[in-house]
């Protein structure tokens, strides 16, 4: 059986494929969809290891992409990746055909096979493909879901300078090319975007065109992507798992080790699970505002509290829809933010975090 594990970016998806890595007898591919397989070689995935990367995940100075090395084209590249499978094919709907996406996900789950190994593919970009995998492969489909305040926060305290980081644009691309939100695109991001152009060219647009947006209309389109990525992949999980739980309730842990090996044969330690410290300092964006104007945006009331409603995607928003609204960002909360990013995105305006953090204390929804 192959196990596919779905996230978004800073969802704990690196801790949690390293889990599975550890198990003997798998193979587990670390982001399949990312654009770079389409150039990488064997010395640069000697070269690229958690260690050296910056981005504080677990894995030591094992290669990140070492599981990739039996399916390298000579010429460059792995076999049958095209950069297109990255962002482009990312809403592909259960139904759709694409051949060749089917057979590059294919020669993964077989050069695993031909070893006697269980295929574990883990990635940031599955979420709104998770349908059409599923309808493709079959196999085990986990979900990871993480509080989006704190995971959008996350990429924001990656800032270096006043300019997004990488999550960010891919949000603004995945924003401008939803089927159906051209509205909503329009609203948040300013005038359209073409798309069919390569993706390095359309995250250099975006980057050009929104590198000083203030922080809540990063923060409100990365939300647009996060709801709409998980109504899409929550109906074919086979397990959804709570990440923020899983670092805190070792009973949880357990009780998710267990659901896994039932579903999958397989059984990951999450033992020492290790939630990183909330980020209690915010830049100056209004939580409950910023959650409401995106929801009514994009009509999903219902599709959040409704009686159809998945359960987890309210309780993860009930943090920030319960936080005290802080006061219109003024010239010093615009100046505080400007500063923030000249000296990285952990210096940020404190008011909004500390509304936020009582509310999430009130209102954790991983407890519940």
């Amino acid at each position: 059986m192959t196990v596919f594990i779905h996230s978004g970016w800073r969802c704990s998806s690196t801790y949690v494929w390293h889990r599975f890595r550890a198990l003997a007898g798998v193979r587990a591919y670390y982001e399949p969809w990312h654009e770079q397989l389409a150039r990488v070689t064997a010395a640069t995935i000697r070269a690229e290891t958690p260690s050296n990367s910056g981005l504080r995940h677990p894995g030591g100075d094992t290669p990140y992409l070492r599981e990739f090395e039996v399916v390298l084209d000579p010429s460059g590249g792995v076999r049958g990746f095209d950069p297109g499978f990255a962002l482009d094919r990312f809403w592909i709907e259960p139904g759709a055909s694409d051949l060749e996406q089917q057979v590059y996900v294919a020669g993964l789950v077989a050069a695993a096979r031909e070893r006697n190994e269980i295929p574990v593919l883990a990635c940031c970009r599955t979420l709104g493909r998770a349908g059409w995998l599923k309808r493709r492969f079959g196999g085990f489909h986990i979900v990871l879901i993480r509080d989006p305040v704190q995971q959008w926060l996350s990429f924001y305290s990656l800032r270096r300078r006043p300019r997004p980081t990488y999550f960010e644009l891919c949000h603004y691309v995945l924003l401008s090319e939803m089927s159906g939100c051209a509205d909503v695109s329009r609203v948040l991001l300013g005038a359209g975007f073409e798309g069919g152009a390569p993706l390095a060219d359309r995250i250099a647009t975006v980057r050009a065109r929104l590198k000083r947006a203030p922080a809540s209309i990063s923060f409100q389109a990365f939300l647009a992507v996060w709801l709409r990525s998980y109504l899409k992949a929550l109906p074919h999980a086979d397990l959804v798992v709570d990440v923020d739980r899983l670092a805190r309730d070792q009973t949880y842990a357990r009780e998710v080790e267990a659901t896994i090996e039932a579903g999958c044969g397989l059984r990951p330690d999450f033992s020492d699970c290790r939630a990183p410290p909330p980020h209690g300092s915010h830049p100056p964006v209004a939580w409950r505002k910023a959650v409401r104007t995106v929801v009514d945006l994009m009509d999903l009331r219902q599709a959040i509290i409704g009686p159809e409603a998945p359960p987890i995607l309210f309780r993860k928003l009930a943090p920030a829809l319960a936080a005290l609204t802080p006061g219109a960002a003024g010239r010093p909360a615009k100046l505080r933010e400007a500063l923030g990013g000249l000296v990285g995105g952990a210096w940020l305006a404190r008011a909004p975090g500390r509304a936020y953090a009582a509310a999430a204390a009130r209102m954790d929804g991983s407890r519940r």
